[in-house]
């Protein structure tokens, strides 16, 4: 069976990859907006949200953004972790 999960941790950077290029970058999570678009630092590329997703960290990454997992979390009573690292800085 296993031990349940309790915690779920809000990392402060996601690698997002390029659809166009393949370059991967890094950059900051927010932890109160979902970002919309990203642009590509080697081919300057403009990269929207999908309509089937909430924001680009979402769609481009293997993380959630912070206020779907915050939304995660507080539904099913989970403690969470990373909040007050992110909100300090």
């Amino acid at each position: 069976m296993g031990r349940r999960k309790t915690t779920v941790k809000i990392s402060k950077l996601a690698t997002i990859k390029c659809s166009n290029c393949g370059k991967t970058s890094k950059r900051k999570v927010p932890l109160d907006a979902s970002p919309q678009y990203f642009d590509c630092d080697k081919c300057g590329q403009r990269m929207l949200t999908p309509v089937a997703s909430c924001c680009i960290i979402c769609a481009f990454t293997k993380t959630k953004c912070a206020p779907s997992l915050l939304m995660e979390a507080k539904m099913k009573g989970l403690e969470v972790k990373g909040l007050d690292e992110i909100s300090s800085e």
